[in-house]
């Protein structure tokens, strides 16, 4: 039975994309041309084109089963269709370990930027005596709640408005970084890179940007859309354009302000090589490139987006971190109570518990919050692992559902993207994959404390289809451990560890599909989601997992 109060299908192909470039471009477009610079110098530039090519595999097959499947809280619930509540529950819990830490992240980061004017240095500590992070100081923490409220708030009345106010937010976003990249391309010079050379570092410097440098990581936010599908107009086309036209924005953007950053350094700036290139203060690199350019006024419009982008991609973070909740209530780790949307079509109760989750980790790592950063990343990405092993078992399981956007190629392609997902966690590294391991670990004492209250749901945990999951996570732990990534031990010479981590995960794809549900049961909870079909506008569906 349909919880009352559905969500009402009021996103429209503009809306979740925006949703997609929301999520992407937060205040990381501020410092990514220089991390990626500082690790590959001018070739840099290719690494925003090689990260899209590597994340489309994985958006499109996300794109087909989220457009059969337009489910809230997608990224958790969509694996339960084909392997199972069992299946659902793990990733739906490592997803919203990720997801909960996001809007503290987005407020912290915003008020950091704001702190660097004089009028807002009370938000921080002055100084800590191990010399380490400034906190947020008492009346920072305040504002801090305040503005993880107003995320709460402003999306509490609907999804409608939320999308206003996101689409407004991300044209503000958008425009200024374009205004940027104009401003520096008409600076551009090819000394920097007779200076160097194109590529100072080779094929090692690249990999580097699309790690260290953070190019892959930037890419993430596309995420926020699937937790937005159940609540898509003509899902099987805005889900396909919303995902890829999204994706290519950004890779427009980002490569284009890579181009105009590089283009615009001063030679005499490179007596250490791109490695030492200097950060350009607490403003960042940007502000302080156009500023020593004469173009104080930009520099201003910069700081002003380091204030905006945290604060949209903190909204569009609370969106989907309450449609995720809402999957792990319906999977049965959380009450079912969480599940219930409100009279404006929203899930309130699982906002309301995400924002005391929020709250709680503001004081928590008020000293240390870039901790936090560690869970984010690595949790997530993690949870994406399932996508290509759902889409490719419900081909085999449903093979006449009707697939409004089909993918020519999956066999190839969900292999593909989830060697990409494996290469990503393993370039994640051992120190960020071993912190995750803590909040997985209690999930396991949550979920048995649920399975002794509960025999029901451990009689519907589906351990067949469960069991590979933990070999393959500690398979990658295994492989982050004795990699060269994030504190790994280098025992893998490079180059063979990445193919290490493509035949492992080509393993593990094989054992992940033929675990899947058998084919009856598979079918028996599609079709609980009403099925769209092409010309469907998807006013009057449901799209919830019944």
């Amino acid at each position: 039975m349909v919880a009352p109060h559905a969500p009402s299908r009021s996103v429209g192909p503009l809306g979740l994309t925006f949703v997609v470039v929301g999520g992407v471009v937060g205040s990381g477009i501020l410092f990514a041309p220089l991390f990626a610079a500082q690790q590959a110098g001018p070739a840099s530039i290719i690494a925003w084109p090689i990260a899209s090519l590597m994340l489309i595999t994985v958006v499109l097959v996300f794109a087909e089963v989220s457009a059969m499947l337009p489910v809230v809280g997608g990224l958790g619930l969509l694996p339960t269709f084909s392997h199972g509540q069992g299946v659902g529950i793990a990733i739906g819990w490592v997803a919203w370990v990720g997801y909960v830490t996001a809007a503290p992240i987005e407020t912290q980061a915003m008020l950091e930027y704001a702190s660097n004017e004089a009028a807002f240095d009370w938000l921080f500590v002055a100084e800590t005596s191990s010399g380490g992070e400034s906190p947020l100081s008492l009346p920072g923490i305040a504002a801090a709640a305040v503005v993880l409220v107003a995320f709460t708030a402003l999306n509490a009345y609907g999804v409608a408005l939320f999308t206003r106010v996101n689409t407004a937010l991300t044209w503000v976003k958008l425009l200024i970084p374009v205004a940027v990249t104009v401003a520096l391309l008409t600076q551009f010079s090819s000394a920097p890179i007779r200076e160097t050379g194109f590529a100072p570092e080779g094929v090692a410097g690249v990999l580097g940007a699309l790690t260290t440098g953070g190019v892959v990581f930037a890419f993430l936010g596309f995420r926020h859309a699937l937790d937005l599908a159940g609540e898509a107009r003509r899902p099987q086309r805005t889900i396909p354009v919303a995902l890829v036209g999204g994706i290519l924005i950004c890779t427009a953007l980002f490569t284009a302000l890579q181009v105009g950053f590089v283009g615009a350094v001063d030679p005499g700036d490179l007596d250490r090589g791109w490695a030492g290139l200097d950060s350009g203060g607490a403003n960042g690199p940007l502000a302080a490139l156009l500023t020593g350019l004469g173009m104080a006024v930009l520099a201003k419009l910069v700081l002003a987006d380091a204030v905006l982008g945290p604060f949209g991609a903190g909204l569009v973070s609370t969106a989907s971190t309450g449609r995720l909740a809402v999957a792990v209530a319906q999977n049965g780790l959380f009450p079912r109570t969480v599940s219930v949307f409100s009279r404006h079509g929203v899930p309130l109760r699982a906002m309301v518990l995400n924002l005391a989750a929020g709250l709680l980790l503001l004081l928590v790592f008020r000293d240390g919050w870039s901790e936090l950063l560690a869970f984010n990343s690595g949790a997530i990405v993690l949870s994406m692992s399932l996508g290509p092993v759902t889409v490719v078992a419900l081909r085999r399981q449903v093979p006449d559902r009707v697939r409004p956007f089909r993918l020519r190629g999956l066999p190839v392609l969900a292999r593909v993207a989830f060697v990409v997902v494996s290469l990503i966690v393993y370039w994640t590294g051992w120190d960020t994959m071993i912190k995750v391991t803590i909040p997985i670990a209690v999930g396991i004492a949550v979920l048995a404390w649920r399975m002794v209250r509960d025999p029901e749901l451990r009689r519907a945990l589906a351990l067949r289809s469960l069991v590979w999951l933990g070999p393959y996570y500690v398979g990658l732990l295994t492989l982050t451990f004795v990699g060269r990534f994030g504190g790994g031990r280098e025992l893998l010479p490079s180059g063979v560890d990445m193919v290490a981590v493509a035949l492992f995960a080509l393993a593990f794809f094989e054992w992940g599909v033929r675990s899947a549900l058998p084919a009856a049961e598979a079918a028996a909870a599609v079709a609980t989601v009403r099925e769209v079909r092409t010309g469907d506008s998807g006013r009057d569906a449901a799209g919830l997992h019944e």
